[in-house]
């Protein structure tokens, strides 16, 4: 499939299967070019406008760290360190500094680590930076915008303590949004997106790393904000409305089929 870059460049890309369940980006963009195709300052706020969809970002930004915090605390229990992988401004970090954890971050856009910095987060540049071993390791849709996702979650498996908690939100490509809108599917994000799983291919690219998968929940939210982004990209002039409607219809089928637009996955570090 020949995906366009709607959000930013125009650029074509290509989307290709490269094993069951999980598709891939083509050309492939070494990190350093990649951060080209961040360079926008609507990427990590979004709140660059008062728009409709600006304000229902927001609003379901803030109910989603407040759900993030409280699924993290649920299976993290005693275990109180965090590393946010991809933590852009820090909102779920803040939050679960609030909330008593001991945190720290991960992003390669360095725009907001003086930011966080400033309100006593570590922020590091990669993870090979890291200093010590963490209880709990989380990726809120950054999984997929790693080139080589194999080797970060192996050195994920070194960072985290015996029996530590590794979280991963991903888009989910088997979503009835996504066969809806085929190209114009939001959630491809193309060619910040660098890899696209199915509920099938997220197991078995953590498994197979030493991982027991303890629970799957549905992202409710997404679906409706991907959906409504979605009808942008065709230019429907009503994109919010028919939008909103798809991204609730597809959460109902989702309901029975279990493919929801996207997906938190909980693992543990095995012996």
């Amino acid at each position: 499939m020949i995906v366009k870059d709607h959000f930013l460049t125009g650029e074509r890309f290509e989307i290709k299967k490269v094993s069951d369940g999980v598709l891939t980006t083509l050309p492939k963009i070494n990190a350093k070019d990649l951060r080209s195709y961040y360079d926008s300052k609507n990427y990590h706020s979004h709140k660059s406008s008062k728009s409709l969809l600006s304000m229902f970002y927001d609003v379901s930004s803030r109910f989603m760290v407040w759900r993030k915090v409280k699924l993290t605390s649920r299976f993290s229990k005693n275990k109180k360190s965090i590393l946010d992988f991809g933590c852009g401004r820090g909102g779920f970090l803040m939050s679960a500094k609030k909330a008593g954890f001991e945190v720290c971050g991960v992003d390669v856009i360095t725009a907001a680590h003086k930011e966080l910095e400033a309100k006593n987060i570590k922020v590091y540049n990669k993870l090979e930076s890291l200093s010590s071993p963490v209880n709990t390791i989380t990726f809120w849709h950054s999984l997929e915008h790693i080139n080589d996702v194999n080797q970060t979650l192996m050195l994920c498996r070194k960072l985290l303590k015996d029996k530590g908690i590794l979280i991963v939100a991903v888009p989910n490509h088997d979503s009835f949004d996504a066969k809806h809108y085929k190209s114009f599917w939001a959630a491809y994000d193309v060619p910040r997106h660098r890899f696209h799983f199915n509920k099938k291919g997220v197991l078995k690219t953590v498994q197979k790393h030493g991982f027991k998968h303890l629970l799957t929940k549905p992202m409710w939210l997404d679906s409706v904000y991907v959906s409504i982004l979605s009808e942008k990209y065709k230019g429907t002039k009503m994109f919010f409305l028919f939008g909103f409607f798809v991204g609730v219809f597809s959460n109902l089928l989702a309901f029975f089929s279990k493919e929801y637009s996207s997906n938190i996955f909980i693992f543990e570090k095995t012996s």
